[in-house]
């Protein structure tokens, strides 16, 4: 089964697939920050390509190529390098994060301590870096702790503005400190809190039970509680920042808490269940009817297993798991809940939408309809181009410029008098 173009225009075409090709860009990514480096990743994909570019073979290669980078931070550290350390602990952390994005989520014990072992060695990296930065446990529900980071511009204690940072469905907390800009945040002043909600894997591979839930305004209240209450954070100046499926998670947040001070979107969804399946169904003959039995949706996710085993483990890993679905019927069923509509004239802060030229043509709309809905003291859209290398999903070809264009903004609107 083809499917459409949906991540990214500019590929680096080191695989047919274009889930596997983005897995390699979005590694590739972090360059910028030394968690990763051009030859390693081209080395690491020639070989999985040697190696018949399966699923095995990928898990494999990451792996080792990982291990390696965790093997040389050690002996940097013995060697009292430990700038050098630092890079070699990021390239092991992204390394192995990316051996764990498409490991086979149903050997949960491995699956587990895979993602242990990568976040391992940022943990690790964190008294190595420029600014302070600390592991917190945000109190949430029944016992249960929602597992973060927050990292602070100085050593200070000045209360600071603070950037709630949330991921989406196949992102890490941990992956944010890259993805996001973190050091680029900190630069401008800004404190930076990451963390692990609901559905995502820093929580749901030690807590299965917690998977995504369309009411997001509660975990994140939850984060607003505990960031508040912080002597260095100022209280009045607190932005959230959603990438990916955080663009539904966040604006919803922002919907039903005045204490959020900025917003920003990258990319806003107001409507996933039209995102995903038009995405999904983009190559079919002709679109499915409205009332498709659960035979279809679940035909269909066979279908795409027979095609493309990095698309099919993509819905396995970051649909099916997340949701808590036993079948992609039930997906389809339960996708259908995560909905903005009624809420965007309810947001009330300052907004910056960002939209990539990559993303498919429904999240383009979804983007638009967005900022032209809001109803707020001041509003920005800004387009991530594919001149600048910016069009992949969440802009994430050019970190650089997208946590420029985000950081510039926010420090603008929460830096007023305090």
């Amino acid at each position: 089964m083809a499917t459409a173009n949906i991540m990214t225009i500019n590929r680096l075409g080191f695989a047919d697939s274009e889930m596997q090709d983005f897995a390699y860009l979005r590694t590739l990514a972090y360059a910028d920050v030394g968690a990763a480096s051009v030859g390693e990743v081209v080395c690491v994909a020639r070989k999985i390509a040697r190696n018949g570019g399966g699923r095995d073979a990928f898990v494999h290669a990451w792996s080792e190529q990982g291990r390696l980078a965790a093997r040389m931070a050690e002996d940097a550290m013995a060697a009292g390098r430990p700038l050098a350390a630092r890079t070699f602990l990021h390239r092991a952390y992204n390394y192995l994060r990316t051996a764990e994005f498409y490991f086979d989520r149903h050997r949960d014990e491995e699956f587990t301590a895979l993602y242990d072992e990568s976040v391992s060695h940022f943990d690790r990296a964190l008294p190595l870096l420029d600014t302070p930065a600390e592991r917190i446990a945000i109190p949430y529900q029944g016992g249960v702790d929602l597992p973060g980071y927050f990292f602070a511009a100085d050593d200070s204690g000045t209360p600071r503005p603070t950037v709630i940072i949330s991921s989406g469905g196949d992102g890490h907390g941990e992956e944010l400190y890259f993805l996001a800009g973190v050091p680029n945040a900190l630069a401008h002043g800004l404190n930076a809190v990451l963390f692990h909600g609901p559905g995502q894997r820093g929580l749901l591979h030690h807590h299965p039970d917690q998977v995504f839930r369309a009411d997001s305004e509660v975990p994140f209240g939850a984060v607003l509680d505990y960031v508040t209450a912080r002597p260095d954070v100022r209280a009045d100046a607190v932005a959230l920042y959603g990438l990916s499926f955080g663009g539904y998670l966040a604006p919803r947040a922002a919907a039903h808490d005045r204490r959020v001070a900025a917003l920003v979107a990258n990319a806003p969804i107001t409507d996933f269940h039209s995102l995903i399946f038009d995405a999904l169904t983009s190559a079919l003959p002709a679109p499915p009817p409205a009332d498709a039995p659960a035979e279809f949706w679940n035909g269909l996710y066979r279908q795409v297993g027979g095609a493309d085993w990095a698309l099919h483990a993509t819905m396995d890993n970051y649909m099916l798991w997340t949701t808590g679905a036993q079948t992609f019927a039930d997906f389809h069923r339960l996708a259908r809940s995560f909905t903005l509509d009624g809420l965007v004239s309810r947001i009330g802060c300052p907004t910056l939408t960002l939209s990539s030229d990559g993303e498919n043509a429904v999240a383009r709309r979804q983007a638009r309809r967005f900022h032209e809905q809001l109803i707020v003291p001041a509003k920005a859209f800004h387009r991530l181009a594919t001149e600048h290398g910016a069009d992949s999903h969440c802009g994430l070809g050019n970190v650089a410029l997208t946590s420029s264009l985000v950081y510039d903004w926010l420090t603008d609107v929460l830096t007023g008098p305090a």
